[in-house]
């Protein structure tokens, strides 16, 4: 008998982006903030138990915010078309004129908890928040 991998797979990532924290929480809890740097169309709720839906290229993703620390932490969930449900975590922590992003995605189904779905997610969100960064620091003008 196989024992199965019950501990949920995490990835991090991290990005130092030349921007107030403020403008990178607003880039995570509004729709204007989401269609900037990840996606078409996006619908936020912004509180506790608030949804959160983007749509891009024909992918929807759905999800629920869990813990918002205005400026510090954004916790929320990730269901996107064909993936496994994700757990994201957000923090921010603002360095003089930039905010270091920590970003953590975990696996909540530890049946889906692959390296090659952990690599998938590493390439896809180091994208995205390329993304954000490049956006972020252009509207600082650096």
């Amino acid at each position: 008998m196989v024992e199965k991998n019950s501990r949920p797979q995490e990835i991090m990532l991290t990005r130092t982006i030349h921007a107030p924290a403020t403008r990178v929480y607003d880039a995570f809890t509004s729709a204007e903030g989401w269609c900037e740097w990840c996606c078409e169309k996006a619908e936020t709720d912004a509180r506790i138990g608030g949804k959160l839906h983007i749509y891009t290229e024909g992918y929807n993703a759905y999800g629920e915010f869990l813990t918002l620390e205005k400026d510090k932490t954004i916790v929320f969930t990730w269901d996107g078309d064909k993936e496994p449900p994700t757990r994201i975590h957000v923090r921010l922590e603002e360095q003089g004129n930039n905010t270091l992003v920590t970003f953590k995605v975990i696996v909540l189904d530890p049946e889906q908890g692959r390296a090659e779905f952990a690599e998938f997610l590493e390439r896809v969100w180091g994208r995205a928040l390329d993304n954000l960064k490049a956006i972020q620091e252009e509207k600082s003008g650096t």
